[in-house]
């Protein structure tokens, strides 16, 4: 039986851009359920290429929305053949300058972002599942006004925090840090 992981990057690398049949995991078993997924394109921006949708494999789901702990967050993009971002690779991106979108609730980064949009990477508002003990969810914060989104980078000092990225509206902030049992969305990216 082949491992997840190896199944998604075949997948990916076969069909590429192009509507396929996938068949959904569940508990590590497939379970014949069969449905159209289109993949994610991908935009390059500050050597990186993103996808241009959330990671929308595995984690916690509700409202259309896929929330992660940052341990699910890294298993699920290497499943994919992927990786998180890094603290300083979003740092980067923001540098590239942002416009917030309220028609489509969120924020468009680098490119044109405050005009067609044209080479523009959007990251849409979802807010956070807040967690209490281990593994269940019980609140979530922010969904219609803040974004969330994970890093690859471990918080220092061996605590239990590990880099965000974190806006609104009013301000961007790639340097945050959350606990890292909450549940924040997942853009993937991958080296040129």
């Amino acid at each position: 039986m082949k491992t997840l992981r190896k199944t998604a990057e075949e997948a990916y690398l076969k069909y590429t851009n192009k509507i396929i049949n996938r068949e959904t995991w569940i508990d590590g078993f497939i379970s014949g359920i069969q449905y159209k997924k289109e993949y994610p394109q991908s935009i390059e921006l500050c050597g990186l290429l993103w996808d241009t949708e959330n990671l929308a494999i595995g984690g916690y789901e509700k409202d259309g929305h896929h929330y992660y702990t940052w341990d699910e967050a890294m298993e699920a993009a290497k499943s994919v053949g992927k990786r998180l971002p890094t603290q300083y690779e979003w740092e980067a991106l923001c540098d590239l300058g942002s416009t917030w979108d309220d028609k489509r609730k969120g924020r468009w980064f680098g490119g044109n972002h405050n005009s067609d949009h044209k080479g523009s990477l959007f990251l849409p508002i979802a807010g956070l599942s807040s967690s209490k003990g281990l593994g269940y969810r019980t609140k979530m914060i922010g969904t219609s006004t803040s974004g969330y989104y994970w890093s690859s980078s471990p918080n220092y000092g061996g605590n239990n925090s590990a880099g965000s990225l974190y806006f609104y509206s009013g301000d961007v902030y790639p340097l945050d840090n959350l606990n890292r049992a909450y549940g924040c969305s997942v853009r993937c990216v991958q080296n040129k």
